[in-house]
């Protein structure tokens, strides 16, 4: 697809795409083949993380909870 740094999330029904910021136009014009091809595998919605792609963000709900305890 011409995009190097992809990451989905999967959120049950939910595929949560992760991509450098440069990326978001080309993604944008391949929407369409990106929603066939993830529905066809199960997801009921699609979306787009737009803090984009970076390392450890599941880290920062495990970090955040551990700080309330």
């Amino acid at each position: 697809l011409g995009i190097r740094q992809v990451r989905v999330r999967d959120h049950n029904n939910i595929a949560r795409i992760e991509i450098e910021d440069k990326d978001f136009y080309l993604i944008i014009s391949l929407k369409d083949k990106i929603i066939k091809e993830l529905k066809r595998l199960g997801y009921k919605y699609i979306t787009l993380d737009l803090e984009g792609y970076r390392t450890g963000s599941m880290n920062e709900e495990i970090i955040k909870r551990e700080g309330e305890k």
